[in-house]
């Protein structure tokens, strides 16, 4: 069908547009469509349309008009933004959020352009926080305080704000919070023992708490298992009991409904708790994040987990990082109300930040707390000075830090090359393949999950398909495997695909062994939440792969003692996509010991001075 559209009188006039911009036929198809419906087949609403299309391929929620060019501009046809807005106004096909008419399929608002599912999912979830922050909690500080003094023994006395404690806090006493911060910071301890303190103050009014745990794919949802369960050991042993918690995709918790779209929980059938905790919130994109709050009472508390400096979703939107750069009103860090700072202070003995008193803000600005403290590597250390200047863009710093021979736990290569680096890397697993041909699953799985190698991209030559014919070629060659064996003892796999029944999901690492039990007999084993080992037969496994090697969106939630990130050489290919510096943080603070990155410095340069935004007016609507 698109191709036939191709050889319509629109696509004869625009060819030329079309091209320039680089859409896709998908693009200029929902084009086509706009230019079909315009009264005077407008030629420039049309192309416009290809653009609000093509952003959200790219996962931007909306066409910012502050984005557009000059040149582009021109392109369009246009002398002038002011000059586009009243073709706009004009048009058909263009709504606003004045004319209140669904059945416009463009909505042009706040200075963007907007598909109508996208601005309504947009609009609706602003909606669904907005009316969670007016919700007020009765929370005791009376009954509370005793409770957080025993989940946080010496806190009080310490001069240093203890942000775990606050995050408690501020969680327990507001119906939407969102608690952030890196790796290593605490944020799955800080919410054991906010589970905690919300057990212990229902059950003091004779009631029992009902809470869902959930993560966007199973591979998070199973690691959240994982830390609750180990965070869980650390509590006084009276405030044990109501840990005994799993973990659900969210997928699974809505319910996905066979041939249909929509989930089985929505707001005309909502799910029924007391209490949601997102964990890795910013994997989640705009439409689930907005179908799963709708389908949460109003009253119910929903506490978002996460790192805002991440990768963002996959798919559209940037929702944890619209959402924190809303609460931080431009700074580095939160600052509260004069109301807020009592409130803790009187619940925690802790002193935090606060506003100047005639500061006008939103509601969301005290329901943010960003965790500071790194327990897995220190902020001096060469990951955490590495990590901090990322952030921050500093790409001088990081070039200094990087050749500094002081950092020891950081190693750059310049000129690698993919078969030496195979060659080393192969020689390191000669521990691995002896644990594992010698039956020992624990050690197999501890010598494997010691390092990682992170790569930006699937394909290439620095990809991850590459390299991990790359390393299965050398180990063949140094006489850990036969590489004619497709299922060799000690092949690692990741899957790639969920599967409920078995209980594995999209990301689980698992190692290919003989049945103790039935030595000629191979099986996948991996690793469970409780810490024990589940074997599958090779047969029914769901679609995996090699796993030497992966992708850097693959990792997210992961650690590993020592990284191996590989970036492509964007001299052979200046159009390489997706280098930013968020890729280049998550891989790197992945990291809690050693950091050793393949890089040109060009490529290197094209992560950090690539800040990823997303088109949004989310952070927007909740500021206001």
């Amino acid at each position: 069908m698109v191709n036939s559209l191709l050889n319509s009188h629109f696509f004869e006039r625009c060819e030329g547009e079309i091209s320039a911009f680089g859409l896709s036929n998908l693009d200029s198809a929902f084009a086509h469509f706009i230019y079909q419906q315009e009264t005077h087949e407008n030629d420039k609403v049309a192309l416009l349309a290809g653009l609000v299309s093509q952003r959200l391929s790219q996962q931007h929620s909306c066409l910012n008009l502050d984005e557009l060019s000059y040149k582009q501009l021109k392109l369009l046809g246009f002398s002038s933004i002011n000059d586009l807005i009243d073709v706009l106004n004009g048009s058909f096909c263009v709504s606003s959020t004045a004319t209140e008419d669904p059945q416009k399929p463009l909505i042009f608002t706040q200075n963007a352009i907007y598909l109508q599912r996208y601005y309504q999912y947009e609009l609706a979830l602003t909606q669904i926080i907005q009316q969670k922050l007016a919700v007020e909690t009765d929370v005791s500080v009376e009954t509370a305080t005793p409770i957080i003094d025993e989940l946080f023994p010496g806190s009080a006395e310490q001069r240093e704000i203890d942000w775990q404690k606050v995050a408690v806090g501020i969680a327990a006493t507001r119906n939407f919070s969102l608690i952030t911060g890196g790796p290593g910071t605490g944020k799955t301890t800080t919410v054991a023992k906010l589970l905690a303190l919300l057990f212990a103050l229902q059950q003091a009014q004779g009631k029992e708490l009902k809470v869902q745990l959930v993560a966007p794919t199973g591979k998070a949802a199973a690691r959240l298992t994982e830390s609750i369960v180990s965070a869980r050991e650390t509590l006084p042993e009276k405030y044990k009991a109501g840990l005994n918690l799993q973990t659900s995709t969210i997928h699974r918790l809505l319910g996905t409904q066979t041939g249909k779209i929509e989930f089985k929980h929505n707001g005309e059938n909502p799910l029924h708790m007391d209490a949601l905790i997102v964990d890795e919130a910013s994997m989640v994109d705009l439409p689930l994040m907005y179908r799963l709050l709708s389908a949460v009472p109003i009253k119910t508390k929903v506490v978002l987990l996460g790192d805002h400096n991440q990768l963002s979703s996959v798919e559209t939107g940037s929702v944890l990082s619209d959402i924190c750069h809303a609460a931080l009103l431009g700074k580095p860090n939160p600052e509260y109300s004069a109301q807020t700072g009592l409130q803790i202070s009187q619940m925690c003995a802790q002193h935090i930040p606060q506003r100047e008193e005639n500061t006008i803000t939103s509601p969301i600005a005290d329901c943010l707390v960003k965790l500071q403290k790194s327990h897995r590597f220190s902020s001096d250390s060469g990951i955490g000075l590495l990590a901090k200047k990322t952030i921050q863009g500093d790409i001088n710093s990081v070039l200094d830090i990087l050749t500094d021979k002081q950092q020891t736990s950081l190693t750059w290569h310049q000129e690698g090359k993919i078969q030496v680096f195979a060659r080393q890397y192969a020689s390191q697993l000669n521990a691995y393949f002896s644990s594992v041909k010698q039956g020992n699953l624990e050690q197999g799985f501890k010598h494997l999950l010691n390092q990682q190698i992170l790569c930006a991209h699937k394909t290439g030559a620095w990809g991850v398909d590459n390299i991990n014919y790359q390393i299965t070629l050398e180990l063949d060659r140094q006489g850990f495997i036969s590489k004619d064996e497709k299922d060799y003892v000690g092949r690692p796999i990741m899957l790639t695909r969920n599967d409920h029944n078995l209980g594995l999901f999209n990301g689980d690492v698992g190692i290919v062994m003989p049945d103790p039990e039935n030595l000629s007999l191979k099986k996948a084993w991996f690793k469970t939440a409780e810490g024990g080992y589940k074997g599958v037969l090779l047969s029914r496994l769901p679609e995996h792969q090699p796993v030497y090697a992966m992708t850097i969106h693959k990792s997210q939630g992961s650690e590993f003692n020592e990284v191996y990130l590989c970036l492509p050489d964007v001299r052979l290919n200046p159009g390489a996509k997706g280098l930013s510096r968020e890729l280049f943080y998550t891989g790197l603070t992945r990291a809690r010991q050693t950091f050793v990155l393949y890089s040109q410095k060009e490529s290197l340069q094209g992560c950090i001075n690539n800040l990823c935004l997303r088109s949004s007016g989310l952070a927007q609507r909740l500021s206001n």
